[in-house]
């Protein structure tokens, strides 16, 4: 078993042992959704994404179209503890979103620069995919820097593309350098379809 504490190193870190350095500071998030449907009846419906936490007193960051539109928002944790969350802040033009928890004593990441990432560097990802609190680790490559994507809505975001495999349920989740700190967070699967 690897056992790493959440300090960044000044070696590159195995992906076992940035796995094991931060799977306890990512979350998987699920949020309860009210709309409205053609008839003009409630409808309650669910949905699924990842965060992280970025503070020991409980901040956890995730992507705002993870929680928008959301009634109510659960974080869990890899060992199943989970937690109501708050909203405290978002923005979304950046597809950015700040939760609270009533928590204390966690282990937040240790964020990067992403400015200091080159193509080809490899990097690797934790998230929760398909909403299953699996907590599952990918890794690849930086594909392209400085990727102009159009998203649903119409914004246009510069993303840093790698070739990691990502799944519906990533998305809020960390982006880690081989040195175990986030440079950045899963915000959309690109396809020829969609």
């Amino acid at each position: 078993a690897v056992n790493m504490s959440n300090v960044t190193a000044d070696q590159p870190m195995s992906g076992a042992q940035v796995y094991a350095a931060n799977v306890n500071s990512t979350v998987g998030i699920t949020t309860e959704l009210v709309t409205t449907n053609f008839w003009g009846q409630q409808v309650k419906g669910a949905a699924a994404g990842s965060g992280f936490v970025i503070s020991r007193d409980g901040y956890v960051l995730t992507n705002y179209h993870v929680i928008d539109g959301a009634s109510a928002i659960q974080v869990a944790f890899a060992d199943g503890t989970a937690y109501p969350a708050t909203l405290v802040g978002g923005e979304q033009a950046n597809d950015i979103a700040v939760l609270k928890i009533d928590a204390d004593d966690l282990t937040p990441v240790v964020l990067g620069d992403s400015d200091n990432l080159v193509v080809g560097e490899q990097v690797c990802a934790i998230g929760n995919p398909l909403g299953e609190q699996t907590f599952t680790f990918t890794s690849g490559y930086v594909s392209a820097r400085d990727r102009s994507i159009t998203m649903e809505n119409g914004e246009i975001m510069n993303m840093l593309q790698p070739d990691t495999a990502i799944n519906s349920g990533n998305s809020g989740g960390p982006l880690f350098n081989m040195y175990g700190q986030v440079i950045g967070i899963t915000t959309a699967k690109y396809s020829s379809s969609n």
